[in-house]
């Protein structure tokens, strides 16, 4: 029987191929691509997996590309990945600067898809060496960032066309742009928020400004609707409970001297268990029916986005001691609920799941560059590191799970 793989082993091969990871991820940072548009990425990825002797599926998801990776009978866990882009423009000046005008990855997927990468090209050598008690299956997934038309995104899309059935667990991570190379952080359970998104329309009477008796003024109401919408937080939430609701866009009136008909409102609501995502819409509603007291009018549309993204205890559980492995105890850390939003939360409904941050900030940077801004930027060295985690989670599971 062959020697059982170390996390140690693998790391030590994932930083031999520091060099074509880094190149795999500046390769696709140079050329980002937008939501379901990523044709050219994963032509790259079908072409490298081929090259390596993986099986491909292609148009997975529209844009994703699912490999194969056959080892000895055992498990099947999954690995993932997104490929997207943002319509950021970049301003970093690096001689890897995007090449398209208004188009960044400024999220870390370029990073994410060269980690995976990196990940299948150890792991395939393992299982030509006979090493691989198991199947990986790697899940290249388009659109993390924005939904079709349908209101579907990528992860979504995956899970409904068959992509994570028969998996025994999944594996993914994000760039953490607040912690530093060489620390990671997770947790069992809900580890990211639902994201809601609500749309309000109120509805008055327009007039002249000058003459507000004679009209209803749906700024006035909104004002009243305002302040009873971030009264739900503080005196409608269990204040043992986590949820957020923010107003992140108002627009009423044209000019100064004209009461307007409408004003419309949108923001998001933010919740980590089903019983506050539907209190939260619930009061919602209750709360913009205060305009109704005042002669108003209202029209309210919510639009569910991702669900939390709950993570499974016995694959935390191997995630966080497989990195302990390659980083030690003291750099593998227990992370504290975000209220940020992640599609794999589809995954790990479809299949126990973990989801691992890596710190990719430089300590020697005077500044933090976070993501969705023209400025992000990682530090490299931390590529051989989330490639060594996703192979090392995945091998570490099938060893103990056969």
């Amino acid at each position: 029987m062959s020697q059982p793989v170390t996390a140690q082993e693998i790391y030590e091969t994932a930083k031999q191929l520091h060099e074509q990871i880094r190149t795999w991820r500046r390769t696709i940072h140079r050329y980002p691509e937008l939501s379901f548009t990523e044709h050219r990425t994963s032509g790259l990825v079908n072409k490298t997996l081929a090259n390596l002797g993986i099986e491909t599926e292609t148009e997975v998801a529209k844009t994703g590309v699912v490999g194969h990776i056959r080892g000895g009978d055992g498990p099947v866990v999954g690995l993932r990945a997104d490929m997207d882009a943002l319509p950021i423009q970049e301003v970093n000046g690096t001689e890897f600067d995007s090449t398209r005008p208004g188009i960044m990855h400024a999220c870390g997927h370029d990073a994410h898809t060269a980690m995976l990468l990196g990940a299948a090209t150890i792991l395939k050598r393992l299982a030509d060496q006979g090493r691989l008690p198991g199947t990986v299956r790697l899940l290249f997934q388009p659109s993390e960032e924005a939904q079709d038309e349908e209101g579907k995104s990528g992860g979504m899309r995956m899970v409904e066309e068959g992509a994570l059935e028969g998996l025994d667990a999944v594996f993914g991570l994000h760039v953490d742009p607040v912690s530093d190379v060489g620390v990671v952080r997770t947790r069992s359970g809900p580890l990211l928020a639902a994201a809601d998104k609500f749309q309000l329309v109120i509805r008055g009477k327009g007039g002249h400004a000058a003459r507000p008796q004679a009209a209803l003024d749906p700024i006035w109401l909104a004002g009243q609707a305002i302040q009873a919408i971030h009264g739900i937080i503080g005196r409608r939430l269990d204040p043992l409970q986590v949820g957020v609701i923010t107003i992140g866009q108002i627009q009423g009136g044209t000019v100064n001297n004209v009461i307007p008909e409408t004003v419309t409102m949108r923001g998001t609501l933010r919740s980590f268990t089903p019983e506050v995502r539907k209190q939260l819409q619930e009061d919602l509603r209750r709360a913009c029916r205060v305009v109704e007291a005042f002669g108003g009018q209202f029209e309210l549309e919510i639009f569910e986005g991702y669900p939390p993204t709950v993570l499974d205890e016995t694959a935390t559980q191997v995630m966080m001691e497989a990195t302990r492995e390659i980083l030690g105890e003291e750099n593998v850390q227990v992370a504290e609920p975000i209220t940020g939003a992640e599609d794999f939360s589809y995954m790990a409904q479809a299949a126990p799941g973990s989801f691992l941050f890596l710190g990719v900030h430089n300590p020697g940077w005077e500044e933090y560059y976070n993501v969705h801004t023209p400025q992000f930027r990682l530090d490299e060295d931390a590529l051989p590191i989330g490639a060594a985690a996703l192979a090392s989670a995945a091998v570490k599971w099938l060893q103990e799970k056969r």
